[in-house]
């Protein structure tokens, strides 16, 4: 088999509208099914139903301040990017715009789009393939390989000076820059960044009479069954691991990351055909769950959203998201639960995690703007992503603020409001710690479409419908059949 370093390999895939097409085919889904995860905070935010044909979103106009909307006699015109987000509280977003305009004295400005998540994906392949792309974008870590490797995103230090990309970087988490890096290239800084985290319900755990956090797997499996004897919970495991729910193979990642190894290793190649690999004991640890009748059988039908409804609910103990999310678990009026939830560090031999980062990315329409655009990219990457012109991190801890989004910045675990306001659903030490130890996965431009099938291919071996040695080779089988095609 072709060794392939992710570190040190060429870029050798080149996008056209006809290989666009001819992929989509070849795995007989769309790309959206195989290239969506969980939007910033969907559960307090659901997007709109997606349309059957997504069209290109139509950008809004940009607010300007009243002082900046007409330049002095004289003056530079005002530079305009493009910039697209996902739909996700545009509102505010609109005034981190205003902020920034007037930070930066009238200079620049943005002009705002939003596509729904659920056609975020496909919608920007088709812009790009037609030539029509914004100056900057939200990007998520899973499009990161298959969108820089076609050209579409760039490296930061393309456009921007490479001693401030570096100044900024180097106080992010580890996890974060792994997730915007490809190549050995850096492609964006954070919009948010996040641990996949541990959660268990601390009123059924006492109500039980099990005094210790569970340390592995094992654990998990013997403290459920006495909780479940108890009557305390019918089903204390679930998850929200519908075929449709694209958030799940990350959950999937960040269990075998616990055991020791995720699905790939440095060179791309499957971890799990060895005997008792990771991801064999993660499907056998499923079946028991569901043979014993210690996990909801409804986790394969339900999505992330419902799975975090029965924590709240207090019907299950156990459950598994981005760790700020359990911000709306514990503080919320919604929350039956509200105070009762546990962050901890991943069960397993390592207690390791997925970390995942969603962040801001540079298009190649920028990168062949002139230098006054350029510098108003920059500018705008500094306030958005970076501590601004006054040092206090004015869009990233706004997001904190209203929406308890994780960030990219390790400095930002010391700051005494951060502390405060994270510290009223969890501890902030842990929390740090767990970042801290987080690790990105391996991510190719095929990744879309492998994780497609190996949802329904995880399903079918949770049930018992294949084999689990079978759907282990069905999964490494349809990964080299991918990576052959896109390699060609």
């Amino acid at each position: 088999m072709r060794t392939v370093n992710l570190q040190t390999a060429k870029p050798r895939y080149r996008v056209t509208r006809r290989d666009f097409l001819k992929r989509a085919m070849l795995v007989g889904v769309t790309l959206s099914s195989g290239g969506t995860l969980l939007a910033a905070c969907r559960q307090e935010q659901p997007a709109a139903s997606p349309a059957v044909t997504p069209a290109p979103p139509t950008p809004a106009a940009a607010a300007t301040p009243a002082h900046a909307q007409t330049p002095q006699a004289g003056a530079a015109p005002v530079v305009t990017l493009d910039f697209t987000i996902w739909t996700f509280d545009r509102e505010s977003v609109q005034g981190y715009i205003d902020g920034w305009q007037q930070a930066n004295g009238g200079k620049y400005t943005a002009r705002l789009s939003d596509i729904d998540w659920g056609q975020y994906h496909d919608t920007m392949v088709a812009n790009f393939v037609a030539g029509n792309m914004p100056d900057i974008m939200y990007v998520s870590d899973h499009w990161l390989a298959e969108w820089a490797s076609a050209g579409w995103l760039v490296p930061l230090k393309d456009v921007f000076p490479a001693e401030e990309v570096d100044k900024l970087a180097e106080g992010m988490f580890p996890y974060a820059i792994a997730g915007m890096t490809f190549e050995d290239q850096l492609y964006g800084l954070p919009y948010y960044a996040d641990p996949i985290g541990f959660i268990y319900n601390t009123r059924h755990y006492r109500e039980a009479g099990i005094t210790k956090d569970p340390e592995t797997w094992d654990d998990v499996l013997e403290h459920a069954r006495t909780i479940k004897q108890k009557g305390i919970a019918q089903y204390p495991i679930g998850f929200g691991w519908s075929q449709d729910e694209p958030f799940s193979i990350e959950v999937v990642t960040a269990m075998l990351m616990s055991r020791g190894e995720e699905f790939f290793d440095d060179n791309l190649d499957p971890t799990f055909l060895k005997p008792n690999s990771t991801l064999e004991q993660h499907i056998r640890w499923v079946k028991t769950a569901l043979d014993e009748g210690l996990m909801n059988p409804e986790s394969l039908q339900r999505d992330g959203v419902a799975d975090g409804q029965a924590m709240m609910a207090g019907v299950q103990t156990y459950g598994m998201t981005r760790a700020s999310g359990m911000a709306q678990w514990q503080t919320s009026t919604e929350s039956a639960e509200a105070g009762n939830f546990k962050l901890i560090p991943n069960p397993g031999e390592t207690h390791q995690t997925l970390g995942f980062v969603r962040f801001y990315g540079v298009t190649k329409k920028l990168a062949e703007r002139d230098q006054a655009a350029k510098e108003a990219g920059w500018s705008f990457m500094y306030y958005f992503a970076g501590p601004g012109p006054k040092g206090d991190w004015p869009v990233v801890k706004a997001w904190v603020r209203k929406w308890g989004l994780g960030f990219g910045p390790m400095e930002l675990f010391q700051d005494p409001e951060v502390r405060e306001l994270f510290g009223k659903w969890t501890d902030v030490d842990v929390l740090e710690q767990i970042a801290k130890n987080a690790r990105a996965r391996k991510l190719t431009p095929w990744y879309p479409s492998w994780d497609v099938f190996t949802r329904a291919e995880l399903q079918r071996a949770y049930l018992g419908q294949v084999t689990v040695e079978e759907a282990i080779q069905n999964i490494a089988d349809q990964w080299e059949q991918l990576r052959k095609e896109f390699e060609g």
